[in-house]
């Protein structure tokens, strides 16, 4: 009878370590789909924000693009700023021209252009510059 009293106390002490165990185990399995939901969650905002990259590039190669499609007439003036409001060319030489209040900025850069009279774009482009 001893052996069986015994027994008894291995059976119920195992039962109680496996309980213990599948309590953990269901909480660490809760948290483990929580948190790959959060991460299919962080991975479709990835997506979108590769998406949205390639848009602000495609959209700044488009722009580069146009513009260095420009023609420049033989006549135009050789001071190309010199038209501008003061306001304007400030603003070109403080770091570029703001679009609204979207925190977006068009730089300026490393333009580069023919002598006069031919006034014409050799090379150059612009920056996006965009603060969050």
């Amino acid at each position: 009878m001893a052996d069986l009293a015994d027994y008894d106390k291995v059976v119920d002490a195992i039962a109680k370590f496996v309980a213990d165990w599948e309590k953990v185990i269901k909480d660490a399995a809760q948290k483990l789909i929580d948190i790959q939901a959060e991460m299919d969650k962080m991975e479709a905002l990835k997506k979108q924000r590769e998406a949205a990259a390639k848009d602000a590039e495609k959209a700044s190669k488009d722009l580069s693009d146009k513009i260095f499609g420009l023609k420049v007439s033989p006549k135009a003036d050789p001071k190309p700023f010199d038209g501008l409001p003061d306001a304007i060319k400030k603003m070109i030489a403080k770091g570029g021209v703001p679009l609204g209040k979207t925190g977006v900025t068009v730089v300026p850069d490393n333009w580069k252009f023919d002598p006069p009279p031919k006034f014409k774009v050799n090379s150059g482009g612009v920056k996006l510059k965009i603060d969050f």
